[in-house]
């Protein structure tokens, strides 16, 4: 509703509590001890609605993340891509000679997908006295398992490659590739491929340290088709790249999910993309509905496509062991967004519980960063400029010089304090005067109503304090007329008394405009 609803330059809104996360929250209250901890980040619709640590942990708690590390290197790997500097599918042999025979074919493509038919594992990767080219050069020597394209086995030695050629085309080391491509621009001052130390053989697939926060806003650009902060991280091309299932010809062997799926039924037909797992998808359609990259040690981070949502949940911790805990947050999350949005001082027994909400899902009003939407407050004459204007579907006028004396062009909301000044919704004061930051008045609220909608139709009206002659009068009657305002009407009027020079609070904002809102298709 105010300017502290928007986000700050490579920030995310945080409007914590919108969703009641009370179960979410117990759960991991008891769950998180036996682990040493826990931390959740939640995100949905580019909002924080969660972000909770337990125990030890924190949201900016640092942790190796294992497997994870593949969806963020698999991002990096696309920059270049988008660069127009490497094609999909290139055979790995263009970048890296010692690629020979049938390893020769294998494609840029199958290194991220994990059907490049390379081993799984190799025990030069661990090898902390070999540089990154060193180790894949073994690897280029080692066996090859099966044909490339023919066999989806989750593993660590073909997205090694794909880094090598990172670095071969960028001329960087593989982390200070990532860090120019990925990390620095969103953000992400916890994440790095350095471990605790730099070494010159990072463990690409598996060996990224990062935390809940800062994976939060990778996903976050992901959910936004690569756009981060006003800036293209990624195209929407490479990124819906990433999210098409890669290996639909190949057999699948074994996936992160293989240890766990008992618990996650619903994981049974993970597929890949790149460096990520299509983790369930529309069996109509093959739309993809979730998508995750889950750690060897319970790093679990996922985006629900359905619900706009990225959620992340971090610890350190055995991934058959935590299984029960992400089974569970993965669905108490969707339940808590299913009961609609809410905040901790609107309780459902609130008179204006479902005109926040109503306005809260629609995404006109905001919490605060504390959990609260803060009812009581008063809303300035600036703050009720911009949502109705919004609520009603009319843009911010284009501002050339000062509306108002004491609104300046550079002012948050002058475009639409000139839009609801040039339409004759809200008017100014002697003096050539606005006063944004005084509150709006019931009356000031009411008639901003009527005239954006034209009423004028003429009603009794059962209020004491408001009689024939009060300069709203008229435009009262209209929004009494249509049911904006009633009698009794508890949390608006009192004692038959509208008192209509007070000023007028976010819970009452809303629902006269849930009203509104209610009467128009």
């Amino acid at each position: 509703m105010s300017a502290s609803g928007c986000a700050a330059p490579g920030q995310l809104v945080a409007t914590i509590g919108s969703y009641d996360m009370t179960e979410v929250n117990q759960f991991l209250s008891s769950a998180a001890p036996a682990a040493g901890g826990m931390a959740l980040v939640v995100v949905k619709d580019a909002k924080v609605i969660e972000s909770a640590g337990y125990a030890r942990f924190g949201p900016g708690t640092v942790v190796n993340i294992g497997s994870a590390s593949r969806w963020l290197a698999a991002a990096a790997m696309m920059t270049l891509v988008d660069r127009g500097t490497l094609a999909l599918d290139d055979p790995v042999s263009k970048y890296l000679p010692e690629f020979t025979g049938d390893k020769a074919g294998i494609t840029i493509r199958q290194l991220w997908s994990y059907d490049s038919g390379l081993s799984t594992t190799d025990i030069s990767i661990a090898d902390r006295t070999l540089t990154l080219e060193e180790c894949v050069k073994r690897i280029a020597a080692g066996p090859l398992l099966s044909l490339p394209g023919s066999v989806v086995t989750d593993g660590s030695v073909s997205i090694q490659v794909g880094a090598r050629v990172c670095e071969v085309l960028s001329g960087m080391t593989w982390q200070e590739f990532f860090r120019v491509s990925i990390a620095e621009p969103l953000g992400m001052n916890s994440t790095s491929f350095n471990l605790m130390g730099f070494n010159r053989n990072p463990d690409v697939a598996g060996g990224a340290r990062s935390t809940a926060e800062d994976y939060a806003r990778f996903l976050t650009m992901l959910l936004q088709g690569g756009v981060w902060s006003g800036k293209h991280i990624l195209s929407k091309e490479a990124v819906a790249q990433m999210e098409q299932d890669q290996a639909a010809s190949s057999t699948i062997v074994a996936t992160p999910y293989t240890a766990v799926v008992s618990l996650l039924p619903s994981i049974s037909h993970a597929c890949p993309g790149l460096g990520m797992w299509r983790e369930e998808v529309d069996s109509g359609t093959g739309t993809l509905l979730i998508a995750s990259c889950p750690g060897t040690y319970g790093f679990t981070p996922w985006i629900d496509y359905k619900l706009n949502l990225a959620g992340v949940l971090s610890m350190q911790y055995d991934m058959g062991k935590a299984a029960y805990a992400i089974m569970r947050v993965r669905q108490l999350v969707p339940q808590a967004i299913a009961a609609g949005p809410r905040f901790k001082d609107v309780p459902a027994t609130s008179w204006a519980y479902a005109a926040v909400a109503d306005l809260s899902a629609r995404g006109l009003v905001t919490g605060y960063a504390d959990g609260k939407f803060h009812p009581n407050n008063a809303v300035t004459r600036a703050e009720y400029a911009k949502l109705v204007c919004t609520a009603v579907g009319v843009e911010p006028d284009t501002v050339t010089s000062d509306p108002f004396k004491d609104v300046t062009v550079t002012h948050w909301a002058a475009g639409y304090i000139a839009a609801v000044a040039n339409r004759g919704w809200l008017t100014g004061y002697p003096g050539g005067l606005f006063k944004p930051e005084e509150p709006v008045s019931i009356a000031q609220t009411i008639v901003a109503v009527a005239r954006s909608q034209g009423w004028k139709d003429m009603a009794t009206l059962p209020y004491t304090d408001v009689q024939p002659g009060y300069w709203a009068y008229t435009f009262i009657e209209a929004c009494f007329s249509r049911g904006i305002i009633r009698n009794p009407d508890p949390g608006i009027e009192s004692e038959g008394k509208l008192n209509p020079e007070s000023p007028c609070t976010r819970a009452q904002v809303c629902v006269l405009l849930s009203r509104l809102l209610s009467l128009k298709p």
